[in-house]
């Protein structure tokens, strides 16, 4: 047994095998390098297929959706500026909009004499658009009538404030109590066993405001039920320099 575990061991150190487990991990770099060009060319051929058809509406969304992929996938920054997500986040919506028409509206609000030092704050890539996604989802989708969203941005000397609120169908105190709970404990718990309401996104957006700043930040969550939801982000204020 012993002999067989040496063996083993020989095997698993010899530099063939480290060779082409290396060459293996230079091939699937390559091939994810690959698949997001397959992707935007296909979108570009199809946007130009639609205006030749005449088609501006579906060649519109074609390129929206190209561009939403591109900074999803591309960009690999850890964190962005906040101007780079609400262009995600109004990008996101457009697409929203052909399938929901005037059924969805978007509000922004910020205090002018803030706008600039908000636009250049730092936050973690995919912030917002998830939250958003989730409040469509889960709360004005659901409504007969026009759905309304709202992004708000606001500061303190230090930290960062953002609401996305929604309109929708709100959520029971029994579980606003327990998404809350989980959330200041453990996204991660969250992820594996809450799937309704949106909750591995929130759990997702929070977890990764904790691992980047700490657990003092991150999100809670307000609702009352048909009459719609707040998500309050909390995230130190990091002005991006270069900005």
């Amino acid at each position: 047994m012993k002999r067989q575990v040496e063996e083993i061991e020989k095997i698993l150190r010899s530099p063939k095998l480290i060779d082409f487990n290396k060459r293996q991990a230079q091939y699937l770099a390559l091939q994810n390098q690959i698949n997001p060009h397959f992707l935007y060319n296909t979108l570009e051929s199809i946007r130009g297929e639609a205006l030749i058809a005449g088609l501006d509406g579906v060649a519109d969304m074609t390129e929206a959706l190209a561009k939403f992929f591109r900074y999803t996938i591309t960009n690999i920054e850890n964190l962005v500026t906040v101007q780079d997500e609400l262009d995600n986040c109004e990008t996101y919506f457009l697409i929203q909009k052909y399938r929901f028409g005037d059924r969805l509206q978007l509000h922004i609000d910020y205090d002018g004499e803030d706008w600039e030092d908000i636009m250049s704050c730092k936050i973690p890539k995919l912030t917002l658009q998830p939250i958003l996604e989730n409040s469509i989802i889960h709360g004005t989708e659901l409504k007969v009538e026009t759905g309304n969203l709202r992004i708000q941005f606001g500061r303190t000397q230090d930290r960062l404030l953002i609401r996305i609120s929604d309109d929708g169908v709100g959520m029971d105190e029994e579980t606003l109590t327990k998404l809350n709970r989980k959330l200041g404990r453990d996204g991660d718990e969250l992820i594996r066993g809450e799937e309704r309401r949106g909750g591995i996104a929130l759990a997702n957006v929070n977890s990764r405001i904790h691992l980047i700043f700490g657990e003092e930040y991150g999100l809670h969550v307000y609702s009352v039920p048909q009459k719609g939801t707040d998500v309050e982000i909390t995230i130190p204020f990091q002005r991006d320099e270069n900005v």
